[in-house]
């Protein structure tokens, strides 16, 4: 049975590398607009992206490009900027060489390195894409040189939790009231789902198939509905691995229970009762997300003696 230690590592490998990759993602959308667009409310448009990420105190001299960029990108000391994503990746990793392959380590190991420690908003699409390739290149060789142990699933739900954490701040700060379609293809590309959504409904786009297909898409994989899937099958497995399927009332572990109410809350009701109160819903999302970190780290990585 694998050590807590290195289960706990692992899930946040997935976690922080996860970030890095969408925390690029969206930056390089929503910056590329404020500068190409220049809007009436600069500041405005600035604090709305700082509060994608959870940055809510901020000051006149952090709403700028330059300014979000510093903070959102290169700042190595910020665990939820896509340096200090990477980093924190990186240290983890470190204390888990035995169960990573070298080819992952390496990696991970090089596109830490070769991050810049400044950008200037002239090349920020640049180093952005130089962080989403080799996000990229990681979650390549994961998948395809570690077999799919203990060490594969942590790290995977990792991944996926991240996903649908980012993908929740991602639709709350989207204006529902805004249709048009600049501001849903600008939604679309900033979760990387612009291309997709094209190939499937094959017409205009539009805001309300755009939240339907972002949510509850079952075959597009950074969709909530399919990540949630996901994670409830590695959890499952998870659980017949360490022989903890069903507690001895016969209910699926605290993790498992979490994640199978929320895919069942977004399967099996509508849409429009879904968009009513968007905004909490998103934040119920983010909520799960939560919590099923907290219950693995009590049912695996600081289980009770």
């Amino acid at each position: 049975m694998m050590l807590s230690r290195i289960a706990d590592a692992m899930f946040w490998i997935g976690r922080y590398v996860e970030r890095a990759d969408q925390t690029a993602r969206i930056l390089d959308v929503k910056l590329q607009s404020i500068t190409e667009d220049t809007p009436e409310d600069f500041a405005e448009a600035c604090r709305d992206v700082y509060q994608i990420f959870g940055v809510e105190r901020t000051d006149d001299s952090d709403h700028s490009v330059q300014r979000v960029l510093d903070r959102l990108l290169t700042d190595r000391g910020n665990p939820s900027s896509v340096a200090g994503a990477l980093f924190t990746a990186r240290e983890n990793a470190r204390g888990v060489r035995e169960v990573l392959s070298t080819e992952v380590w390496e990696s991970l190991n090089t596109t830490t390195l070769g991050l810049p420690r400044g950008v200037r908003p002239s090349r920020m699409h640049g180093a952005f894409q130089f962080a989403k390739d080799r996000c990229a290149v990681v979650n390549g060789l994961v998948d395809s040189s570690m077999t799919r142990d203990e060490a594969w699933l942590f790290l995977r739900i990792g991944q996926l939790l991240e996903r649908v954490d980012m993908l929740a701040r991602n639709l709350q700060d989207h204006d529902l009231e805004d249709s048009s379609s600049g501001a849903t293809v600008t939604l679309l590309r900033s979760c990387s789902a612009h291309e997709a959504y094209i190939r499937s409904y094959r017409g205009r786009v539009r805001s309300a198939r755009a939240i339907e297909f972002l949510l509850l898409d079952s075959i597009f994989p950074r969709s909530a509905v399919h990540c949630l899937g996901e994670i409830e099958e590695a959890l499952e497995t998870l659980a017949k691995l360490h022989g903890n399927s069903f507690d001895r009332l016969g209910a699926a572990e605290p993790g498992r229970r979490i994640v199978g109410r929320a895919l069942a809350s977004l399967r099996f009701r509508s849409l429009d009762d879904i968009v009513e109160n968007f905004d909490e819903e998103m934040e119920q999302l983010q909520m799960v997300t939560g919590a099923v970190t907290r219950a693995l780290g009590t049912t695996y990585f600081h289980p009770a003696h």
